[in-house]
């Protein structure tokens, strides 16, 4: 595609996709390819999921774009939603258009209700492509190393505004921090004032076998930033803000428009996500799921030795190979299960890979990939 610009650091491997049924890509010649990172994580109810195609069909025909002034009722069913999944009650909703806008945004509230100095955030944490929550600066940003537990004796709690916790991500490398470090944090900054933004862009919606990677350690934010999954591959993101942070809010002095904010098309393909998964019982599924595809990396680990580790929760998983010094496991692994029309993440510059299929996966391509990676595993060991 030689108009298209491609800077994403992943290389590009195939140019001609032109349909998409749940997990299953199809080229222009109709050759099938098993779609296991959901798009760039996205597609957590599979890819051209017919009853979201419905809603943006409905929703289209009526009201695809609001202005400041007027908006349509299908917002408020949409945080009626994601107020109910996120556990906030009495809170307020705001649709944006992508993940990185949404954890910068919760970033800028913090700013307007807080003079404290600094953020906190784990070293890793990825965040947002853009802003302050994607420079991190020393300036602003404290980075907290939750491997070193006697780090966590040198924050300067009382100079923290907020702690944005990011569960599990890790700049895509899936690690979830221990949850007694994680509470002793969260507890220091409500100590001291401080507030917890939860940054659930790539852990939200189901993806870990529970709505948020926060649910995993017993906590309610003040503020959620999500995005990804809550689209299903349509550009739409939300911040829910407490009733804590409302109270703090003087929008009279706090002012945040851009074209794209509560649009009508992105909150009914919301809405429609959340009730597909609640439908469909998919957290559930995504639980169970997750935990077969781990026991059996496990047990290729066990028997070949060239796999480091498996870690994850529900959908979202890694696999960590062992390092080499004459090739890259990983890279050669890939480049077998691209040839076999997987793909999966595999990690830039770390011998990983990261499993993301959509909530709905078939069991039949869960053994597909499956068998095709321990045979490759085979072959190389």
């Amino acid at each position: 595609m030689k108009n298209i610009l491609s800077c994403t650091n992943h290389k590009l491997r195939f140019e001609n996709i032109i349909k998409a049924e749940n997990c299953t890509l199809y080229d222009s010649l109709n050759n099938k390819i098993l779609d296991l990172e959901s798009g760039v994580w996205c597609t957590v109810v599979g890819h051209s999921n017919p009853r979201i195609t419905t809603v943006i069909k409905d929703q289209s025909e009526k009201i695809i774009h609001t202005g400041y002034c007027y908006l349509n009722p299908i917002m408020e069913k949409a945080a009626g939603e994601i107020l109910d999944i996120t556990g906030i009650n009495n809170g307020k909703c705001l649709f944006l258009s992508s993940g990185s806008e949404a954890v910068e945004f919760s970033v800028n509230i913090i700013k307007n209700i807080s003079d404290k100095e600094y953020f906190l955030t784990m070293k890793g944490s990825y965040l947002s492509a853009f802003g302050s929550a994607g420079k991190k600066s020393k300036e602003e940003w404290i980075l907290f190393d939750w491997d070193n537990n006697k780090e966590i004796n040198n924050i300067p709690f009382n100079k923290i505004s907020a702690f944005i916790f990011e569960p599990g991500s890790s700049s895509g490398l899936i690690n979830f921090p221990p949850k007694e470090i994680i509470k002793k944090i969260i507890d220091n900054i409500r100590a001291n004032n401080g507030l917890i933004i939860a940054n659930e862009v790539t852990t939200g919606i189901g993806r870990t076998g529970k709505w948020f990677g926060y649910n995993h350690y017993n906590f309610i934010p003040d503020i959620v930033a999500m995005g990804k999954g809550l689209g299903n591959g349509y550009p739409v993101s939300c911040v829910v803000l407490s009733p804590r942070v409302i109270q703090k809010l003087d929008l009279n002095k706090f002012h945040y428009s851009q074209s794209h904010q509560n649009d009508p098309l992105g909150a009914a393909v919301a809405n429609e996500v959340i009730k597909i998964i609640k439908d469909q019982n998919l957290i559930n599924r995504c639980e169970k799921i997750g935990e077969k595809i781990k026991n059996r990396l496990n047990n290729i680990k066990e028997k070949y030795g060239i796999i480091k580790e498996i870690r994850g929760k529900g959908l979202m998983i890694v696999i960590e190979f062992e390092k080499n010094n004459k090739i890259s496991y990983a890279d050669k692994i890939n480049n077998e299960l691209l040839k076999r029309n997987i793909i999966l993440v595999k990690r830039p510059g770390f011998e990983v890979f990261r499993i993301d299929p959509a909530l709905t996966i078939e069991y039949k391509d869960i053994e597909y990939f499956l068998n095709n990676i321990e045979e490759i595993i085979v072959k190389i060991a």
